[in-house]
């Protein structure tokens, strides 16, 4: 993992633990269809019947391995919840 792609994970969970919201933005290395969850960056995201889809996506179903995304999220109870996704840059 590069320099700034560090800062940036560690940036977005101080941001999360403390202000209870952030973002981070990279590709989907893989997705666990059982548990409804993703990783980002190393970061393991759960998707809830709340969490938005945009920017074309319409659902869980479209996050594949290899998708770059925008991921905003709250951390609760101990996990990272994905409260809206977006197609990255």
């Amino acid at each position: 993992m590069s320099y700034r792609k560090t800062l940036t994970v560690l940036w977005a969970l101080l941001t999360a633990g403390t202000l209870g919201a952030a973002e981070l933005e990279g590709s989907i290395e893989s997705v666990n269809l059982d548990r409804k969850s993703f990783v980002v960056e190393g970061i393991t995201f759960f998707v809830t019947e709340t969490t938005e889809f945009a920017g074309g996506l319409e659902g869980f179903i479209d996050l594949v391995r290899g998708l770059e995304v925008e991921v905003d999220f709250e951390f609760e109870n101990g996990r990272h919840v994905a409260t809206a996704i977006e197609p990255g840059d």
